[in-house]
């Protein structure tokens, strides 16, 4: 008589299931990313063609997140623009792709400026942002009209004597931040709590025609769930901007900066302790605490505010996918089963943070006979290198490719050459047509900023 074989034990998860309507502004919310990642074909013959692993980019996926997260935040009342995080993913292909959208652009360093100008951003809709800018980089972007988000008081002295001296005038805004639990992002910008930014706004008034206040800006960390921090976030730059109009200045951009979740799973050592939180969360409620608290402090920004979001992994994160293949099978004492792969924690770093989901190509029925908790680890020689503790999968065979999902953001900008080089990428277009937008590193390029000295040269003979 046939055993039936006992499937492996799961913890329980709570979901929300949110029900929300439209409200005042649309709330038209991003989909799971496993709905909006459409087919991306045979990755098996991805992976034969460019090699494995691979990096692969949904074109339409992209469109598609873009556009629900920009109806998500629009609101009567208010112009809406989306100026995309470029430090995210910076490849040239998924940025153009964003700004045929209409997406402006969100620097951090005069190489991401430069790459967005080369893409064709006009100055005007460049955010300069971050908090060191070089004075080469300063004096550019007043001369193309960037927006410049000033970050400490030195920047602040620094930009007001080059535009006189450059005779021109800069178009800024002002980072602010305030204090919201242990681990509030007070790096960055000038404090509302204890004055600064009321004094940074006394500086950019006596610096009179050569510095136009635009906007505010916060941003108050990576990865928020909680939407009150975008609410408390609007009040108090609303508060800043009162005080900007009774000091002569008249901004008219709110920036809420970016932060918001995509639909990884945080790992459960990063999950709030009250269990609030829920992979894959709507955003409406984030839009509900920006456009609510906006609506309720309107003038503070003029009749009629620019509303400035700079999302990043909201918008890519969910785009693209890593194809990789098992190299090795193990039987780990004290752990049970665990295969290596070829894609380790330098091309996901983010592994670190979250719990990717992982699937087996090819196999639907995740309950299929022989189904067993594994461990996914990389290849590279260190003991951290493990892409997943554990997850369900069917037997896998040497070979056997494997999918990991909602890789867009940081992955790329974040990898690094370490003991193996960097895959190639591919763009999936909206006929299923793989385009390759960037090729698989080779030795050459890992080595071609290095010299040996003459010295050092073997001799000839001795190779």
């Amino acid at each position: 008589m046939a055993v039936a074989r006992k499937k492996p034990y799961e913890a329980p998860r709570i979901e929300l299931l949110s029900t929300l309507g439209t409200q005042k502004h649309r709330t038209l919310d991003i989909a799971t990313a496993e709905a909006e990642m459409v087919d991306v074909g045979d990755v098996g013959a991805l992976l034969a063609e460019f090699g494995s692993p691979l990096f692969v980019a949904s074109e339409q996926a992209l469109r598609a997140q873009y556009r629900a997260f920009r109806d998500t935040f629009t609101a009567p009342g208010a112009d809406t623009v989306v100026a995309y995080s470029y430090k995210t993913n910076y490849l040239p292909a998924v940025c153009a792709i964003l700004h045929q959208e209409g997406a402006w652009a969100e620097v951090v360093s005069g190489v991401e400026y430069e790459l967005a100008r080369s893409l064709g951003v006009p100055g005007e809709h460049i955010i300069f942002n971050g908090p060191y800018k070089r004075l080469e980089e300063l004096e550019r972007a007043v001369v193309e009209g960037a927006q410049i988000y000033l970050d400490g008081f030195d920047e602040l002295d620094a930009l007001a004597a080059l535009t006189q001296r450059m005779r021109r005038t800069a178009h800024v805004g002002l980072r602010v931040n305030f204090q919201h639990g242990r681990q509030s992002w007070t790096k960055f910008g000038f404090n509302a709590d204890n004055g600064d930014a009321v004094e940074a706004l006394r500086r950019v008034r006596k610096a009179g025609a050569r510095m136009e206040l635009r906007g505010l800006h916060n941003h108050s960390g990576t990865f928020q769930i909680d939407p009150e921090i975008y609410a408390r976030a609007t009040q108090t730059l609303c508060a800043v901007a009162r005080k900007a109009r009774e000091l002569g200045m008249a901004p008219t951009m709110i920036d809420l900066g970016g932060g918001y979740p995509s639909h990884n799973r945080l790992k459960q050592a990063f999950e709030p302790s009250d269990g609030s939180y829920v992979p894959g969360q709507h955003l409406a409620p984030f839009a509900e605490a920006i456009v609510g608290a906006l609506g309720r402090s309107r003038k503070a920004f003029g009749e009629r505010p620019t509303l400035v979001l700079e999302p990043g992994r909201a918008v890519v994160d969910g785009a693209m996918r890593l194809a990789c293949s098992v190299v090795a099978r193990k039987r780990i004492a004290g752990q049970g089963d665990a295969v290596i792969v070829d894609a380790g924690v330098n091309l996901l770093p983010t592994a670190y943070w979250y719990d990717h989901r992982v699937d087996a190509v090819g196999v639907e029925d995740a309950g299929a006979a022989g189904t067993a908790p594994v461990a996914i680890y990389g290849p590279l020689c260190m003991q951290i290198d493990i892409l997943r503790e554990r997850t369900i999968l069917p037997p896998m065979a040497i070979g056997a490719p494997l999918v990991v999902s909602n890789v867009g953001a940081y992955c790329l900008t974040q990898s690094m050459q370490f003991i193996q080089p960097r895959p190639a990428v591919v763009l999936v277009g909206a006929k299923g047509k793989a385009e390759l937008i960037r090729r698989r590193e080779t030795m050459q390029d890992i080595f071609a900023l290095d010299r040996v000295p003459a010295r050092l040269q073997p001799r000839a003979g001795k190779r």
